[in-house]
């Protein structure tokens, strides 16, 4: 296995590049960083009900699907991507027990910044609560791929403009949210970060979990590859494949998410934290600190407010 130094890409290849060199049988770590901003889905989301597909036309924002799992993210310059290829038979049976593998190395490198950070399973890497990293894993050919970004800075506000959301006014609470859940390396450490530093690190972390042979250039044959299936991955046939995955909460991170909806024609949300209605929006603040269960719902609400509530 080798180490893969992709530095800037342009053309989306900072995504397509590990689907590319997956199915042409090169293992190893893919390390890179995105010329553009793009909206990546993840392979089981729903893009008619999850975002403001008009919105990202107009912006001038590119979507493309991946084929590993995780969330929808906003993808950016001032991203970091981790991406590794690896034989199957290296990783353990359960995805959960590979992605606590896989994160080790990453959460060296935060700790070595000097930041507290933390695994959430099963999707993220947290710093005092807030997400600081996301992460996916999936099958292609005969290799698990785990990939994963390091957010040096982060456009909460725009993302926050990509939902699909049932009124104009919830932004600002998503935004909020977002805020809220959601941190950098800039705004922790107080100063810039460039690839070159956090490159260097996460080679020498995940060298000390995998035996990679040398650092190399990405192969000619993976970068045409990775261009020919920009077109695949952003084909509009894929981007609205109906994959049966219904967004009933938008995820702003492991354990917290956002319930919208309209009450009466007037917008309204729930920003729900472990299980429990944390702040709302539109509504009464009696609702703040209430299981957000069904059966608990019922006994302190009427029946119509709870379908609305729960969806």
């Amino acid at each position: 296995m080798r180490v893969y130094l992709a530095g800037r890409q342009k053309n989306l290849r900072s995504v397509t590049l590990f689907h590319a060199m997956a199915r042409l049988g090169y293992t190893g770590l893919i390390i890179t960083e995105p010329e553009e901003t793009f909206l990546c889905l993840g392979l089981l989301d729903n893009l008619g009900e999850l975002i403001e597909y008009r919105e990202c036309q107009n912006l001038g924002i590119p979507i493309i699907r991946r084929e590993t799992g995780g969330g929808a993210v906003l993808l950016s310059r001032g991203q970091v991507f981790y991406q590794l290829i690896l034989p199957k038979s290296m990783l353990p049976f359960r995805v959960v027990d590979s992605y606590k593998v896989l994160c080790e190395p990453v959460l060296r490198v935060y700790r070595r910044l000097g930041l507290p950070a933390e695994y959430r399973p099963i999707n993220d890497i947290v710093v005092g609560g807030k997400k600081i990293s996301g992460q996916g894993a999936g099958d292609i050919g005969r290799y698990l791929v785990f990939v994963g970004n390091i957010l040096i800075r982060f456009d909460t506000r725009l993302m926050a403009r990509l939902f699909r959301l049932p009124h104009e006014s919830l932004r600002s609470f998503v935004k909020e949210a977002l805020e809220e859940n959601m941190t950098w390396l800039e705004r922790e450490l107080k100063r810039d970060v460039s690839y070159d530093e956090l490159a260097s690190l996460l080679v020498e972390e995940f060298s000390k979990s995998f035996d990679f042979e040398e650092v190399s250039e990405v192969p000619e044959d993976a970068l045409m590859l990775a261009d020919r299936l920009k077109e695949e991955l952003t084909s509009e046939e894929f981007l609205f494949e109906d994959t049966g995955r219904r967004h009933r909460l938008i995820k702003v991170r492991e354990g917290v998410f956002i319930r919208s909806f309209e009450l009466n024609g007037k917008p309204a949300g729930l920003l729900i934290e472990e299980g429990v209605i944390k702040r709302v929006f539109g509504l009464s603040e009696s609702l703040e600190g209430l299981p957000y269960e069904k059966e608990e719902l019922l006994k302190a609400v009427e029946p119509e407010l709870v379908s609305l509530l729960i969806g």
